[in-house]
């Protein structure tokens, strides 16, 4: 199958361009949530070839917020990974407890089969690359503990990745059904051989130990509220020895403490910028994911953002 298809806000009425967007996307990629502080001025396009391996598209538009929902998931039919080559501005890309921060030319992996969110920022523009999971796990059976890890595409294999995801679009287009899949096969190769050579830490885990990673990760999602949530709690849960798990995630080139951590920071951060969440103090929204000291908190925040919770409500509200 060899299908363009394109879409763009300047087709459709002002009102009618943030509602479009949303349908454009999921239509193009998976199920997600969308959202932006400026729908009556948003404005964005997707120029996507779906081949038989895989899609390539061109995305581009204001700021905005895409979300992979717990509910996206559990109606979906087929999972994917997808491989966002920033082409302009930046955006964050997070998964796992983890987050990479894109500049022009840098990769990051998500998997839609967990949640994700991707922070794109205003005149953003990316190509993603979109293919069935089990086409990248064939190759490279640990992708998904490389996700929401920042490729840097300005050197080494990450610069031939980049310069080939670009090229080969252009290839895939103008090529014969044959040259066609051989190409795309050979891009699925490169990206495979280039992901393994920058997350080389991640490639000392083995494929039980990648699961575990997996299930500790999406337990502490499930339970970041919880005010007893620590290693101890993760480890019983998945009938392991604290100093084990520890071992994995040190392994995967973090700790167990740490992922808590972030993934609680980055969830107060995220309800910060939500304007639906104006109505709660920074206190109660620190509260709700299990930070009882808020000296201690304002601590956290501030190194993990570089500003205080304060100000970073402020500005993400603006």
């Amino acid at each position: 199958m060899d299908q363009r298809t394109r879409y763009d806000t300047e087709t459709v009425a002002a009102r009618e361009r943030f509602a479009f967007w949303r349908d454009a996307v999921c239509d193009s990629y998976v199920q997600l949530g969308c959202e932006t502080d400026a729908p009556l001025n948003f404005r964005g396009a997707i120029d996507i070839a779906r081949h038989r391996s895989l899609s390539i598209s061109r995305v581009s538009g204001l700021a905005h917020r895409v979300t992979r929902r717990r509910r996206d998931i559990r109606a979906a039919t087929e999972p994917y990974f997808l491989l966002s080559l920033q082409t302009a501005q930046t955006s964050r890309v997070s998964q796992f407890g983890q987050s990479a921060v894109l500049k022009a030319g840098d990769m990051a992996l998500y998997s839609s089969t967990e949640p994700y969110r991707l922070d794109l920022s205003d005149d953003f523009s990316q190509m993603v690359v979109q293919l069935p999971a089990q086409t990248l796990l064939d190759r490279l059976p640990n992708a998904r503990v490389l996700t929401a890890r920042r490729v840097d595409g300005s050197t080494g294999l990450g610069q031939l990745v980049r310069r080939n995801i670009l090229a080969f679009s252009e290839h895939l287009e103008a090529a014969g059904p044959v040259l066609r899949e051989m190409v795309q096969e050979t891009l699925i190769d490169l990206i495979a051989t280039g992901l393994a050579a920058e997350s080389a830490a991640a490639l000392e885990l083995s494929s039980p130990e990648q699961q575990i990673l997996l299930r500790a990760r999406a337990l502490i999602a499930e339970h970041l509220g919880h005010p007893d949530l620590d290693r101890t709690m993760v480890a019983q849960a998945l009938g392991m020895s604290v100093r084990r798990l520890n071992g994995i995630f040190a392994k995967d080139g973090g700790s167990l403490s740490r992922v808590i951590r972030h993934m609680r920071l980055e969830a107060v951060a995220r309800d910060l910028r939500d304007p639906r969440c104006q109505v709660l103090s920074i206190g109660q929204i620190a509260f709700r994911y299990g930070f009882s000291n808020l000296q201690s908190f304002s601590t956290q925040f501030r190194k993990r953002f570089g500003m205080s919770p304060r100000a970073y409500r402020r500005v993400g509200l603006l």
